[in-house]
């Protein structure tokens, strides 16, 4: 599971270079939590796509008072080739990856620690 849990923490995709013919679509589920309950408070999708080499924000920083934990994420090569994705947690521009996978044509990235 991935967590963020601070306001300057957010989560990014980027690819190794430009794509050949279309950008990876990928979805993000995520939670909210108050950080003086530990109570759901959110419960939300969110979905895009990969801009070439750019970092793309996936899931904002939690607001203050709360803990963001993702729950599944999934990127999908719908391009004519293969690519390199690097998921990485922004903290206040400092960058930690996650994770860099190289995706086939058609292959699928999913993160979902409850499947």
């Amino acid at each position: 599971m991935i967590i963020l849990d601070a306001t300057t923490k957010s989560l990014e995709i980027k690819l190794a270079g430009a794509v050949t013919t279309n950008q990876l679509p990928w979805t993000v589920a995520y939670l909210d939590y108050l950080d003086s309950d530990q109570s759901v408070s959110d419960i939300a999708g969110v979905d895009g796509a990969t801009n070439d080499g750019t970092a793309v924000s996936m899931v904002a920083a939690p607001s203050a008072g709360h803990t963001r934990h993702i729950k599944r994420l999934t990127v999908y090569n719908a391009d004519t080739a293969a690519a390199t994705v690097t998921v990485q947690v922004n903290d206040n521009s400092t960058k930690r990856v996650l994770y860099t996978i190289t995706l086939a044509v058609g292959d699928n990235l999913i993160d979902d620690p409850e499947s």
